[in-house]
């Protein structure tokens, strides 16, 4: 009995041994991370995706599944993307696995979706409010009957997602070749649900199409795999998981003619490039990268210190024009290229002129380099209002 006992024992501690072997790290190794993630369906969303990143690298999970990690411009922090194909059996997994591989403080899947209402155009981008997994239920002899599964998805990336798209300044993400192609004004941003089933909805009559506008009357789009990721999200600590569709067709039989016009690269690029500007608002901006002054005749010696924020405001208010919105997203547009971002510098707008400005001053009180963006607010206000009094009357805050 007690050689019994001895042996369990000496298989217990060997058995230890090897895992602690098995696990230990070697030497050099550090561990696989990433700040946020984009998993996409297809490949025209991966290359959406894949196409903004700089510095580009390759990670491999021991599955086998690939990430092209990278960063954004004017970005500090990671973003990692992976094309993983459709559904939402696949979103699930490959969810789980990056939870426990890269450990990510943001999850998105980023891609191209069927519009269900005459609201969702060509183009426009949809970021998930809820998530439904549409085919559980029960059939009944008086028809089907949902059963809803439960799906998270993030507040606090969704609420990120209403600053950075509440103006048309993450258009700035889109690359040009497909800003050339657009019409009736650009694409537009909706916060609705989101349907993600199993199959392909190409028809307006479908028994599907119906149950749809029957049991989640208030989606605006359907895609395969948001389900899956969001079931993960639930069931999981700590996982925060956001969509952001493009438009690519109305799910009305006519897929076919929209996706050869192209309408699925150019709803990619858009969802892309929203996932791009939710970023911003995740990713700690870096220095100012040397962009150059709008004009070269700045004679405004801007030093370390700043005048108290009420004095910012007032001095901004007095500036002809600062009360139109057109002008001051001139402005942040023009404070971007001065610190030499790939984008407009940003601030949360707001219906008040005194409460935009006041947003501004604060974003750029808490820049990565206060003073940098002191001075590109400066140079931007002296090249759009040379002859400006307030121009004077602003320099004077400036020791």
């Amino acid at each position: 009995m007690v050689q019994g006992r001895s042996a369990r024992s000496t298989c217990s501690v060997r058995a230890s041994v090897v895992r602690d072997c098995r696990l230990r790290p070697r030497a050099g190794y550090v561990e696989p991370s990433a700040d946020v993630v984009v998993l996409t369906a297809l490949p025209v969303e991966f290359r959406a995706v894949s196409r903004l990143l700089r510095d580009r690298m390759t990670l491999d999970h021991p599955q086998g599944t690939s990430f092209v990690k990278g960063t954004l411009p004017g970005l500090g922090g990671s973003l990692a993307v992976a094309r993983i194909g459709p559904g939402n059996l696949t979103s699930a997994a490959v969810a789980e696995r990056v939870r426990e591989w890269l450990r990510p403080q943001a999850l998105l899947f980023v891609g191209v979706a069927g519009g269900l209402k005459p609201e969702a155009r060509l183009g426009d981008v949809v970021v998930s409010t809820k998530v439904y997994h549409l085919h559980p239920g029960k059939e009944t002899p008086e028809g089907f009957r949902a059963r809803p599964v439960p799906g998270a998805v993030s507040h606090r990336l969704e609420q990120k997602a209403g600053v950075a798209l509440c103006s048309d300044s993450w258009r700035e993400w889109v690359p040009e070749d497909v800003r050339a192609t657009w019409q009736e004004g650009g694409p537009r941003v909706h916060f609705q649900p989101i349907a993600a089933g199993e199959v392909v909805l190409n028809s307006s009559v479908a028994p599907l199409r119906d149950q749809i506008e029957f049991h989640y009357s208030d989606a605006l789009a359907i895609e395969m795999e948001s389900a899956g990721a969001a079931r993960v999200a639930d069931l999981s600590e700590g996982l925060r998981i956001l969509t952001l569709r493009g438009i690519s067709d109305h799910a009305d039989g006519d897929k076919g003619e929209a996706d050869a016009s192209g309408s699925q690269h150019r709803a990619s690029a858009h969802a892309a490039a929203a996932s791009a500007a939710l970023a911003c608002e995740l990713l700690p901006e870096t220095a100012g990268t040397g962009g150059l002054s709008l004009t070269a005749g700045s004679t405004a010696v801007i030093g370390e210190a700043s005048a108290p924020e009420p004095d910012w405001v007032s001095a901004l208010m007095a500036f002809e024009d600062m009360d139109r919105g057109d002008f001051r997203h001139s402005l942040l547009a023009d404070m971007g290229r001065v610190l030499g971002l790939p984008r407009a510098f940003m601030a949360t707008e707001s219906a008040m002129a005194r409460d935009h400005v006041r947003e501004i001053v604060r974003r750029m009180n808490a820049y990565r380099d206060p003073p940098a963006a002191r001075r590109a607010l400066y140079s931007a206000l002296e090249h759009a209002r040379p002859d400006d009094g307030a121009l004077e009357e602003l320099g004077r805050l400036l020791p």
